[in-house]
């Protein structure tokens, strides 16, 4: 077997979730934070013949980087990464000292469904970093939203606002607070459904990736 390059990015990127990670057989790979207030699933191109687990994801990603094309054979409690007269054996993790998910999350009914760009999420992680805050408020009034970078503790702190949706189908007032830090999300596009049971689910539009993201207690709907 042959890690392709789009499953090590995730890998990379659920790696930023949780340096845990146990690889079941089957095309889908699963994390969560070990706050629990982000889960990321994803469907990859391969099938790992055994489950097997990984305490330290960011280093077995730099050991398989050590030996270019490495193909991968599995044992009982190792694997095996090969390419010409290289070759590394790592050894399994136990799975169950490692933080996985044990159960799915079903989505609750959303109010609010909102598309959101790379760029507009670019422009929203650097507008944190630039103003060192760390939320996001999404706002919405009469199908209006507004993407917001502030100190929701601070109304005197310069803030960032940019308009993400102009006639929205959801009428309501709303004003939903992500925590920024909580936002590992792979690049591209996103559709971001939200519901007033605290919880977000942003999907990847250009690969099969999404994560369930808690809001902060903060948020409210219909107020």
């Amino acid at each position: 077997m042959i890690i392709s390059d789009d499953t090590l990015k995730v890998l990379q990127n659920f790696a930023s979730v949780n340096p845990n990670l146990v690889l079941k057989p089957g095309q889908k790979v699963k994390t969560i934070s070990e706050a629990k207030n982000i889960m990321a699933i994803a469907e990859i191109t391969e099938d790992f013949p055994t489950e097997f687990g990984v305490y330290d994801l960011n280093e077995f990603l730099s050991v398989h980087g050590l030996i270019e094309n490495a193909v991968l054979s599995f044992d009982d409690k190792s694997l095996t990464m090969a390419s010409g007269d290289q070759k590394i054996k790592y050894y399994f993790a136990e799975t169950d000292i490692l933080t996985q998910p044990t159960k799915d999350i079903t989505m609750p009914n959303a109010e609010v469904g909102i598309n959101l760009t790379e760029q507009v999420l670019d422009q929203i992680q650097k507008a944190a970093s630039v103003l060192g805050h760390m939320e996001l408020s999404l706002s919405g009034t009469n199908g209006l939203i507004t993407a917001s970078v502030l100190d929701i503790k601070d109304a005197t702190a310069n803030t960032f606002d940019i308009v993400v949706d102009k006639d929205n189908s959801c009428k309501e007032q709303f004003n939903f607070v992500v925590n920024i830090p909580n936002l590992k999300l792979l690049s591209g596009d996103y559709f971001v459904s939200i519901s007033s049971k605290l919880i977000s689910n942003w999907q990847n539009t250009n690969y099969p990736v999404e994560y369930f993201i808690a809001l902060e207690r903060t948020s409210s709907y219909g107020v």
